[in-house]
């Protein structure tokens, strides 16, 4: 006698879950229902279904996350999975994730069963290549740590109703020594705390990192953010920064993040250990073209899991490029207007009284200069060569504060055709403390410099890129900025002269939080910042680079970008 369909249902609602049931068992089903994503892949760890109904909107991880974490491990991604969705989710949520099928909440049971019972069809004893027991499923561990009972409890509430498991500690040395003894995931920091202070704890984790089993992220809590307090959080070790008062979907989105990019990382590791485990003994069992075949075959699944892990990681660093973009621009153009303002009161008061003593000695120096002495006179001549060099640098700073004043308006956001001459020629002018007389800097422009596009966002990316370029040469060198264009693309090119980009880490350079930079010389956001500005553009960034001879970033922005921003 065969045995029943195995059949687990993720669905937090416990009406739905319990009408599914009822649904299920009708066709000889044997059902589990679980309300989490994290309990399902706590429960498939134990015993994988036949077929997994799975609902789109969970709390926590969303249906087609775990979707994709089923598919990316070896033992259960032959398991049939079906995904309910709402109406506004429809049909490419529900597939592009990985379901095999799909059906809207709206559609009535005899739909659900027709399609239940087609995909029931399609199972078959599979092999596992993994042993169940091998499966790496597990429940997410996070750690709270922060002086404030009020808000421990807060959070633990919170992150225990997405399904993790939520430890908390009221100090910084007992979360410390939590971590010496317990392996944790993700732990959230409080900033200000009595006895130890967030990046204190951060810095000590940091030191604890290469005793850990497994990788733990840490995002910084504070509530209120500033970037001096950000840029202390990053160099101190932490992988993220979040306000406190903020959205709390923003911080759940960024655990998340933050957690599937370790969770990757560990199932890629643990299948390749896997599959060399399994290849030495098909080795020692077999011979010739047996052995051959075996090898072959894992070979196969190794390289689509890969594959499947770097589409995974592409989609989650432009996610978090994004991301970042979003909350750094919105504040970029109001720190630079703020500073223009404070620089300008004094500057204004400075101005004046260089005018009144100008024309105050103006007036007196007819009168008094018959009665000086040759050395009172030579004073007086040295007085006023200082005041004229004293107007010439004012007038360096006025233009300072123009060029500050036109960065900021730059970067409101708003899309419109703009100079690109005019634009990087801004940008030098702010960076000119950068170059500091020792790089050279020149520039190629098309004749045609006009080029519709989100102007404020694409200054942000030409201030990156020649700053990088600048912190890239030792000494002295050159760089060369050079715009052309072809039929459908305008194309910036910032080259230099430094010290190039180790191709181990050409491919990383994008990545958020990515720097090969001494800890306190950079936070590794602005490429990251640049790529998904770029992408915003429906353009493209590639780097050309060789150790000792330099680097060259080009950027394609397409000429149609006016009809494109509506697609």
């Amino acid at each position: 006698m065969e045995r029943a369909f195995r059949v687990m249902v993720v669905e937090d609602s416990e009406t739905q879950a319990f009408k599914m049931r009822l649904l299920l068992e009708g066709e000889g089903c044997e059902v589990s229902t679980v309300a989490t994503a994290e309990s399902a892949l706590s429960e498939l760890r134990q015993s994988p279904p036949d077929l997994a109904v799975v609902d789109y909107f969970l709390p926590g991880m969303l249906g087609d996350e775990l979707c994709r974490r089923i598919r990316m491990n070896l033992n259960t991604r032959g398991i049939q999975i079906l995904m309910l969705t709402a109406a506004e989710a429809g049909e490419t949520h529900g597939l592009e994730s990985g379901a095999d099928d799909y059906v809207s909440k709206s559609a009535n049971s005899d739909i659900l069963l027709l399609r239940i019972r087609a995909l029931l069809r399609k199972v078959r004893a599979q092999a596992a290549i993994l042993n169940p027991r091998d499966s790496d499923f597990r429940r997410a561990r996070i750690m709270a740590i922060d002086d404030s009972p009020t808000h421990l409890e807060f959070l633990e509430g919170e992150l225990r109703s997405q399904g993790y498991d939520v430890e908390t500690a009221t100090s910084g040395p007992e979360g410390l020594d939590r971590l010496a003894n317990r392996s944790f995931d993700c732990v959230l920091v409080d900033l200000i705390m009595s006895d130890m202070d967030g990046i204190e704890v951060c810095r000590r984790i940091s030191g604890m990192r290469h005793d850990f089993e497994r990788s733990v992220a840490v995002i910084m809590l504070t509530s209120s953010e500033t970037k001096e307090d950000m840029t202390r959080s990053l160099e101190a070790g932490a992988d993220d920064f979040v306000c406190k008062s903020g959205d709390l979907a923003i911080l759940r989105a960024r655990i998340q993040a933050l957690l599937r990019r370790r969770f990757f990382e560990e199932e890629n590791r643990r299948i390749v250990e896997e599959l060399k485990t399994k290849e030495v003994e098909t080795l020692r069992a077999n011979a010739g073209r047996e052995a051959a075949e075996a090898r072959a075959a894992m070979a196969d699944k190794l390289v689509q899991a890969n594959q499947e892990l770097e589409e995974a990681n592409r989609k989650l660093r432009e996610t978090h490029a994004q991301l970042i973009q979003t909350e750094k621009m919105a504040s970029l153009g109001q720190l630079v207007a703020g500073l223009a303002h404070e620089i300008n009161n004094p500057l204004a008061f400075v101005v004046s009284n260089l005018y009144t003593v100008e024309t105050g000695l103006d007036r007196i120096a007819p009168e008094a200069e018959p009665h000086l002495s040759e050395r009172s006179l030579a004073r007086m001549r040295k007085v006023r060569t200082r005041l004229r060099e004293t107007g010439e640098g004012l007038d360096r700073i006025k233009e300072l504060v123009v060029n500050l004043r036109t960065f900021s308006r730059l970067d409101e956001g708003e899309f419109k055709t703009i100079d690109i001459g005019d634009s990087i020629d801004s940008v030098l002018v702010l960076l000119k403390h950068k170059m500091n007389g020792r790089i050279q800097v020149e520039r190629h422009y098309d004749p045609d410099r006009s080029l519709s596009c989100y102007a404020g966002r694409l200054n942000q990316v030409f201030m990156n890129l020649i700053a990088n370029a600048a912190d890239a040469i030792q000494g002295k060198g050159k760089i060369v900025i050079t715009t052309s264009r072809t039929d459908d693309a305008y194309c910036i090119s910032v080259r230099d002269t430094g010290k190039g980009i180790p191709e181990w880490i050409r491919g990383r350079i994008f990545d958020p939080f990515f720097t090969d930079k001494p800890i306190g010389q950079g936070t590794g956001l602005g490429l990251a910042i640049s790529y998904g500005i770029v992408q915003d553009h429906h353009g493209s960034i590639e780097v050309q680079s060789q150790e000792g001879a330099g680097s060259e970033f080009t950027i394609r922005i397409p000429r149609d970008l006016e009809s494109r921003r509506h697609e």
